[in-house]
């Protein structure tokens, strides 16, 4: 189980003054912590699933979708990539950067994928980690591009990856 704190604030949230709520979600093992204006949109899954995730959306188009696979769906570079041929088969104009990094001592990847660039142009921020015990999540964020909305789910993206429980 990873610590980290219930509500926290600091560089990485949208301004220094603001607390970010925790969201317990315990059909995904997890603790998803938000700035203040993120509601729930939707949640689809429940424990006896192989798969679960919950969205939240702010007022303004930035969405926050957190995923957990009981059993991870290949490695996390794999998801990852998967993701992207999903939003190139669209307009087969997506492109995306791939890193490998770590979380918290578990396999991950962050990928930075624009897409759409002829209609609504979205921009899409994700960390994908493989557990130990063979788990994967996914901290995804889907934002419009080349707008101010796109520095404020930057930020939400950083903040609720810094502020991610995962096998709470």
């Amino acid at each position: 189980a990873s610590s980290g704190p219930s509500a926290s604030s600091g560089p990485s949230g949208p301004s220094a003054s603001t607390t970010w709520a925790a969201h317990r979600e315990p059909a995904l093992d997890a603790v998803l912590s938000l700035p203040p204006g993120y509601e729930e949109f939707a949640r689809q899954g429940g424990a006896k699933d192989a798969s679960r995730l919950v969205v939240y959306e702010s007022d303004g188009g930035v969405s926050v979708r957190l995923t957990q696979w009981d059993t991870a769906p290949g490695t996390p570079m794999g998801r990852a990539r998967a993701a992207h041929e999903t939003w190139d088969g669209y307009d087969g104009d997506a492109r995306t950067q791939y890193t490998a990094t770590s979380f918290r001592g578990h396999e991950a990847v962050l990928a930075d994928t624009t897409w759409g660039m002829d209609g609504t142009p979205t921009r899409v921020m994700q960390l994908v980690i493989r557990t130990d015990d063979g788990a994967m999540y996914e901290l995804r964020v889907d934002m419009p591009k080349g707008t101010p909305l796109e520095k404020q789910g930057t930020t939400v993206f950083k903040g609720a990856r810094d502020r991610l429980e995962i096998g709470t």
